[in-house]
Order: C-alpha cells, then sequence, then structure tokens
C-alpha cells in the first residue's frame, strides 16, 4: 500500500469520526449514551490522526505532542462497552470508573517513550491494549445476546428494540481487531485492510445515523435505548414474587378472558407490564406465570395467539384474497419476519404451506405468499 493512499485515508478517517462525533455530543444531552459513542467515534479518529502523525513524520519534528493522538487507543473498548451498556438498560455507576485503569498506564508508556525505552515496550504495550479491545468486544456480544433474551420476556415486538444492528457493528469491529495484529507486525495488505476496514465503520454509523435518527433521539419506550431492563423481573420473579397456585389459577383465566374478549394481543407493541395491568397483577407474576406454567416467554406467548388469529384468518372465506403479509398484520404482527419465524415455530411449517393444507384457497398464491414461504 502506498504512503500517499495511507495517509489520505487516515485523514479520511479522521475528519469522518470529527464529523460524527459532534452531533453525537450534542445530542448527549437527550440521551446520554451519545456520549461514549461520540467517545468510541473520536478514539477511532484519534487514532487514524496517530497514524497520520507517524507517518508523516510529526511526532519526531513536535516532539512535545508525540503520542499525544495515541492516547485514546486506552478508552476505544472501554467506550464501546459503555455505549452498549447504556442501549441496554444496564446504565453506569461509580464503580465502573474501573474501565479508566489502563488509561494512566498507556499515559506512562508514552510518556517512557519520550526517553530511551526499550525497543520491545511500545509494541508489547499496544499487543497488550489490542488484546484487552478485544475482549471487551467479545463481551458485549454475549450482552447482546443475552438482552435479546430478556426482551422476549417483556415486549411482544422486539423489532425496534432487538439493537441487531449494534451486534453487527460490534462483529465487524472483532474482525477488525483480528486484523489489527497482523498489520501492527507484518504491515502490508493487512495494514489496507486495518485502515480501509476502520473508515468503513465509521461511514456504516453515520449512513446508519441518518436512516435511523431515533436511536440517538427518541425518547420513551419506543426505541431501544429507553427499552426497561428487564432483570428486575428475573430478580424477583422466584424469590418474592407471592405466587400461589390459587393465584397461578385466577392469573390464567384472567389471560384467556382477555385473549378471547377484549384480543390484547392485536396491539402490535403490547408490553408485558402493559398486560399485567390490564388482568390486574404484576409483572413479576405474569412473567412467573408464563415462565413456569406455560414454559413460555412473554413473546412467544403473544406471538402463538397472533398465530392462532392468522390460522383463523386463512380459514375465513371472506379473507381468501388476503395476502399472508395483511394477515400478519391483521394479526398484531409488525413484520414478515417475525410473522414467518413465529408461524414455524408454532405449526412446523412454513405460513403458505399451512395456507394450502388447511386453508381452502382458490387460485394461484399470491407474491408475497411466495416471499412468505
Amino acid at each position: 500500500m502506498t504512503s500517499s493512499l495511507a495517509t489520505s485515508l487516515d485523514l479520511c478517517t479522521a475528519a469522518m469520526g470529527v464529523f460524527l462525533a459532534v452531533p453525537l455530543l450534542a445530542m448527549a444531552r437527550q440521551r446520554p449514551a451519545n456520549a461514549w459513542l461520540a467517545a468510541f467515534v473520536g478514539s477511532l479518529a484519534s487514532l487514524a490522526m496517530a497514524d497520520f502523525c507517524h507517518s508523516m513524520g510529526i511526532y519526531r519534528d513536535f516532539p512535545p505532542i508525540a503520542g499525544l493522538f495515541d492516547v485514546p487507543l486506552a478508552c476505544l473498548g472501554a467506550s464501546f462497552y459503555c455505549y452498549t451498556r447504556c442501549m441496554t438498560g444496564q446504565g453506569l455507576s461509580r464503580r465502573q470508573a474501573w474501565h479508566l485503569l489502563p488509561l494512566p498506564f498507556w499515559i506512562g508508556v508514552l510518556l517512557v517513550l519520550r526517553g530511551s525505552p526499550p525497543r520491545w515496550l511500545f509494541p508489547a504495550a499496544v499487543l497488550v491494549l489490542q488484546l484487552l479491545t478485544l475482549g471487551y468486544n467479545i463481551v458485549i456480544l454475549w450482552r447482546l445476546r443475552q438482552y435479546r433474551r430478556e426482551l422476549r420476556q417483556q415486549y411482544s415486538s422486539t423489532g425496534t428494540r432487538d439493537l441487531h444492528w449494534l451486534s453487527y457493528l460490534s462483529g465487524v469491529l472483532t474482525v477488525l481487531l483480528l486484523v489489527w495484529l497482523p498489520a501492527t507486525m507484518l504491515g502490508g495488505p493487512w495494514e489496507a485492510l486495518l485502515l480501509a476496514g476502520r473508515l468503513g465503520v465509521l461511514c456504516f454509523a453515520g449512513w446508519f445515523g441518518m436512516r435511523h435518527l431515533h436511536v440517538f433521539l427518541a425518547p420513551g419506550l419506543a426505541d431501544p435505548a429507553a427499552a426497561a431492563d428487564p432483570r428486575p423481573v428475573e430478580e424477583s420473579k422466584y424469590s418474592r414474587s407471592g405466587m400461589t397456585a390459587s393465584a397461578s389459577s385466577e392469573i390464567g383465566q384472567r389471560l384467556v378472558r382477555r385473549a378471547e374478549v377484549q384480543r390484547d394481543f392485536l396491539e402490535p407493541d403490547l408490553t408485558l407490564a402493559e398486560l399485567a395491568e390490564r388482568i390486574g397483577t404484576s409483572p413479576q407474576l405474569l412473567s412467573q406465570f408464563l415462565n413456569d406454567g406455560k414454559q413460555q416467554t412473554f413473546y412467544d406467548y403473544i406471538n402463538s395467539l397472533r398465530v392462532a388469529e392468522v390460522q383463523r384468518l386463512m380459514r375465513d372465506p371472506a379473507r381468501v384474497g388476503s395476502s399472508l403479509l395483511d394477515l400478519s398484520l391483521s394479526a398484531g404482527f409488525n413484520s414478515r419476519s417475525t410473522f414467518n419465524a413465529a408461524f414455524k415455530k408454532v405449526t412446523g411449517v412454513a405460513p403458505s404451506a399451512w395456507r394450502k393444507q388447511h386453508a381452502n384457497v382458490s387460485g394461484p398464491i399470491g407474491a408475497d405468499d411466495k416471499q412468505a414461504a
């Protein structure tokens, strides 16, 4: 890779990082998590600037600023981890300050490098921080997986809260971190892949942000960051819930009546807390009843009712001409993918196959039905 192309990529990455970090900081008052994301993209920008300063000899010509742009390396993994904690409802406390411990260590190494340090010190310190950042990313992927499981205990629709985009971003960063190791030691095509990937991550973040502004702006339960933390339900549902046999029976009867009369499951964004209030119980007791009594999460329980409703609509002669997408939306589903997955989980077959087998459908299946298969 030519030095001119490398320096161009470094400058583009630094400029893109600043371009993203500034509005994120401005939005931090509305959502504190944005400050951590700004710190993360700002760290990527600073590291790109550090590479530029190394390659152009700026650190050599201006010793007082030597290592200045390398400092954020110690905060790269921690800032992304703290952002993930905020987005998954865990929040931050003073106990999380230990994530800043690598910072004085790294600053100390950079100060030592201004003297006559051993040749192995810098690559060894960088390797430690790279491995630490990789460890953070692995923990982030695990936490996001757990978060999505917990969502199913409280929400009937998780599409606006599941944070799949954050998992994809974390996965890409994990790959970049793995590339970073040989790029540091070998250079060549590894370095080219790292520089292009780093710029690509920031471009994706900017593109995603423009298409999904609700991730950074919208307050309340309508967005991922504001989703209630499911952990209180988990903590109390078996130790202090007060569930008795009579209470369990009463909750079951009330659920049946609600499903038959009020049909709450038709609401696309029904939550555990809302349904618990309507049947006159607590979210903890309702969650325990579903998990212990029906061996289902709230998500699976509501979607099983929606699947049954779709099956009823398929048999309705008045709905013969309706597409599967229309039927699923009428039953409370808010996306084709969620409907297909839930239907196959309940029935064992695709929606279009079930319709052919059980419904009196004349004429060819529509385009929507073929896609749902």
